[in-house]
């Protein structure tokens, strides 16, 4: 049987009921209940079943009176009953370490359902504490990737594309078309594309090894920097060799339609064997007409210049300063005949 207890001018109120009885306050459809001071309820479960909740403070506090290190019981956060489909969980966890400033903290907020399947989160933003300089870590651990599954060919999203190619454009330093973004980020896809793109439009300029004194193969093109069209090899800092359009310098030497000279002033250029091989001719050798040459410092020059008394107009001159023609044999014999 319920009680009435009826008090005034006294600290406390009691209402009370026997144990398992209920306390209703039925106000009608429009009528309120209010309570002016602090409310506290004492039950393990408090259940509210408006249709809306209305609070005025700007914080909750959950887990109160924690004296521990952490949340005891591990977890503390939302519960949101989903109906037939596993709960959905708001959980501040003890046990997920997150990282801040390149420091591992314990304790980590995450999204999941009851079954600890982890669930997703919409935004349109996510900053890391700028007024600390805190980096923003999407991996922390594991063996997991950042990845844009579920996206519509998002590299056509950061750069202009014809089909599966970006598009070609001269006026850009790569040739390439403007990305959308300058600071989107890049995917696999994007970036072999990328690169097939850059190797379609820009030649490479120059192949180089090591520092300092490089070895390295470079291009010149007139149509770029307005210098002469040429292919240049370095060894070790040094230029050994140089193709042009229409001949080849190696060292000294240069290769020139067919001609072998020297581009040194009064320079020689010197055909030898190895060791006691010799020069070889497989075709007759021509000597064009020069004017007489100074002596050698050694050995002898033959050369060509008008006919004469020789019959041949193949001429020597040796060390020794003697200059001569070569006589054919009949003027050898002719020669021998008369002397």
């Amino acid at each position: 049987m319920s009680q009435r207890i009826v008090q005034t001018g006294v600290d406390n109120y009691v209402i009370k009921v026997e144990d398992g009885g209920n306390i209703q306050f039925d106000v009608g459809a429009t009528g309120n209940v209010t309570v002016t001071g602090d409310l506290a309820v004492q039950g393990e479960t408090t259940s509210i079943g408006s249709s809306e909740l209305v609070i005025e403070d700007n914080t909750i506090t959950l887990n109160s009176g924690e004296t521990g290190n952490g949340v005891t019981l591990g977890t503390s956060g939302i519960i949101i009953d989903r109906g037939v489909p596993q709960d959905a969980q708001f959980f501040f966890n003890e046990s997920l370490n997150s990282i801040s400033g390149g420091i591992s903290r314990q304790g980590s907020w995450i999204l999941q359902d009851a079954a600890g399947a982890i669930q997703g989160l919409y935004a349109s933003s996510i900053r890391p504490d700028t007024s600390n300089a805190n980096n923003l870590t999407l991996l922390g651990a594991g063996t997991s990737i950042v990845t844009v599954t579920g996206t519509t060919d998002y590299e056509k999203q950061v750069y202009p594309y014809n089909g599966s190619d970006i598009q070609f454009n001269p006026s850009n330093p790569n040739k390439l078309g403007t990305p959308t973004d300058d600071d989107a980020l890049v995917t696999v896809r994007l970036l072999e594309d990328y690169v097939k793109g850059f190797t379609d439009y820009n030649f490479q300029t120059s192949i180089d090894a090591g520092t300092g004194t490089v070895t390295s193969v470079k291009t010149y093109d007139f149509e770029e920097d307005a210098s002469t069209s040429r292919i240049e090899f370095t060894v070790d800092g040094t230029l050994v060799g140089t193709f042009f359009e229409n001949r080849l310098d190696v060292g000294s030497l240069r290769l020139n339609a067919g001609t072998i000279t020297t581009q040194d002033t009064n320079g020689d250029v010197i055909l030898a064997g190895s060791g006691s091989g010799s020069v070889k001719f497989d075709t007759p050798g021509t000597f064009k007409k020069l004017t007489d040459p100074s002596a050698p410092t050694d050995g002898v020059t033959l050369y060509s210049k008008t006919l004469a008394d020789g019959g041949t107009g193949l001429y020597f001159v040796n060390e020794d300063t003697t200059q001569d023609e070569i006589a054919s044999r009949n003027k050898a014999l002719l020669f021998s005949i008369i002397f």
